[in-house]
């Protein structure tokens, strides 16, 4: 068995509509479905959702270019944690922009605020922000040369990577 692809990520929200709106004013994210799910059904999933008879809306946003972001508001709501990023779990999710430091100016006029200016790693320019509900969100131009390299390359970089320079994280497989 394979897998075929990442599918989508998924991100809890305050506020549906206004998130809807948010994503798609600032990235041209498009809502593709949307549905409620039902107390009772919230309820079967307790051990999932942590939650009882509550109800959860939630949506499908297609990225420009690929990606779905999928987005949850919970009838129930609590208060936004701050992410740590030393502790296990999800961190953030990742637009692939060209020209992060017109992003940042762009999205900086609309009054979105950054934790830095834009900075760089092996090339790549990155910046990170927040959603109105607290989610990190980074920006990344990978340039023509990682984008290549990363993305129609990688299967065959996993593999030559796979039995050289990380084998010893498959060395069990």
């Amino acid at each position: 068995m394979k897998v075929k692809s990442l599918s989508h990520v998924g991100l809890t929200v305050s506020d549906f509509e206004a998130a809807v709106r948010w994503y798609h004013d600032k990235f041209g994210c498009r809502l593709i479905d949307d549905n409620t799910l039902p107390p009772a059904q919230v309820t079967a999933l307790k051990d999932l959702y942590g939650l009882e008879n509550s109800s959860i809306k939630l949506g499908f946003l297609r990225v420009p270019g690929g990606g779905v972001v999928e987005i949850f508001e919970f009838e129930e709501k609590l208060e936004p944690e701050r992410t740590r990023w030393n502790r296990p779990g999800p961190t953030h999710i990742t637009f692939d922009v060209k020209n992060v430091p017109k992003w940042y100016k762009k999205l900086k006029g609309e009054g979105i605020d950054f934790f830095s200016e834009p900075q760089n790693t092996k090339g790549a320019d990155w910046v990170f922000l927040k959603d109105p509900d607290g989610n990190l969100i980074e920006l990344i131009d990978m340039k023509m040369n990682n984008t290549i390299i990363k993305s129609f390359i990688g299967a065959i970089a996993a593999s030559l990577f796979g039995r050289s320079k990380y084998k010893a994280y498959y060395a069990s497989t």
